[in-house]
């Protein structure tokens, strides 16, 4: 069974491999029959690429973008879990936020931005402020859905054990609502980047979207798309650091889960 698990994959991954190898085939093709400035060859992206990735660019440009996208991430998870857990166990909180969460929910991350900037100026705590609160909201809603659907038989034996509000949080909520949680996590990065890239267009000289910009307005493509694989490339990153961390926390949620299956 894991030797067929095993040649399953390593059809997908060859599948996959495959088809990444036809479309930069057809770039490239596309490229030298009808050279224009918008397309240009794929070798020129590569040195574009690697001048980004490594020695004085990747410090200016795409450490800082990476280093804003992990603060206002965490910053966000902070703050949607913990209000998040607060409002899904406590229900009198409900009609009382409420109106004030489905406003912000519906409101559009990127509306902020001109407020933000009057408020705390074209500064890396303004980017961040941005990325948190575009975090926030999904992390939040997975919180308190996590929070309400916690068996009423675990938190009746917390109640019969003595346990207090905070400990019955503490040790009953938040582990039952994680697996919710970082559902909202993973919506959660991908709004990060687009702020990220956002906030960077508006209102910097650094990072990858004032990159992007600036080589766009210089007809640099080449740059522009090493900018994009960067992003794209960040985004894995991130990506597949949170999936290990998920993987690692919910270790005992998918021995569970599939015990009770």
């Amino acid at each position: 069974m894991r030797a067929e698990t095993l040649q399953q994959r390593i059809g997908e991954l060859a599948g996959q491999a495959l088809l990444v190898l036809v479309l930069l085939t057809c770039w490239q093709v596309a490229a030298i029959l009808f050279p224009a400035p918008h397309l240009p060859r794929l070798e020129r992206i590569a040195a574009s690429f690697w001048n980004l990735v490594h020695g004085e660019l990747l410090v200016r440009e795409v450490l800082p973008s990476a280093a804003r996208v992990g603060a206002g991430l965490a910053l966000g998870i902070v703050l949607g879990t913990a209000i998040g857990l607060a409002i899904g166990y406590f229900r009198a909180l409900d009609p009382w936020l409420r109106p004030i969460l489905e406003f912000l929910r519906a409101l559009p991350a990127v509306t902020i931005l001109p407020a933000a900037l009057l408020l705390l100026g074209a500064t890396d705590a303004m980017r961040v402020a941005i990325i948190a609160f575009g975090c926030t909201p999904p992390v939040l809603l997975a919180a308190i859905d996590g929070a309400r659907r916690v068996e009423p038989l675990l938190l009746d034996t917390a109640r019969v054990s003595g346990l207090t509000a905070a400990q019955t949080v503490a040790r009953v909520i938040v582990p039952a609502a994680l697996p919710q949680v970082f559902a909202g996590i993973r919506v959660a990065l991908g709004v990060a980047l687009i702020m990220m890239v956002i906030s960077e267009l508006l209102a910097s000289n650094n990072g990858l979207g004032a990159f992007i910009q600036r080589n766009q307005r210089l007809f640099n493509t080449a740059n522009v798309y090493a900018g994009v694989l960067v992003i794209g490339v960040l985004a894995w990153l991130f990506t597949a650091a949170m999936l290990k961390l998920e993987k690692r926390v919910l270790r005992w949620h998918r021995g569970w889960r599939g015990a009770s299956e």
